[in-house]
C-alpha cells in the first residue's frame, strides 16, 4: 500500500492556493486509492486513465478543513497548507 501525498491546486472565488492531500482526502477527491492511481499511471496506452482521473475531479466542488503551518527556509517564511478534510459540497445543507 502506497501512502501518498498529492499536491493539488484550489480556487475559490478569493482566490488560489496549493494543499497537501494525504491519502484519505486524495481517495474521496480522485475516486481511488494512491495504489490504483499508481497503477493507471504506469498503463500506457491509447487512453490515458490516469489523465482522464485527473479530469474527472476538477471543478467538482469540495469543502476542506485545511491546517496552516509557517516554516522557515534560507531565511524565507513559508506557508504549508495540508487537507486534514475534504467532502463533497452537500448543495441542500449549505443553502440552509
Amino acid at each position: 500500500m502506497l501512502v501518498d501525498i498529492e499536491v493539488v491546486k484550489v480556487s475559490d472565488g478569493s482566490g488560489e492556493a496549493w494543499l497537501s492531500l494525504f491519502n484519505e482526502q486524495a481517495e474521496r477527491i480522485f475516486g481511488c486509492s494512491a495504489d490504483e492511481l499508481d497503477k493507471l499511471k504506469s498503463q500506457e496506452g491509447e487512453e490515458n486513465l490516469f489523465q482522464q482521473k485527473l479530469k474527472e475531479a476538477i471543478w467538482v466542488p469540495h469543502l476542506f478543513r485545511i491546517s496552516v503551518a509557517q516554516h522557515e527556509y534560507m531565511s524565507e517564511t513559508r506557508q504549508r497548507i495540508t487537507a486534514r478534510a475534504a467532502v463533497p459540497v452537500d448543495f441542500a445543507a449549505e443553502s440552509r
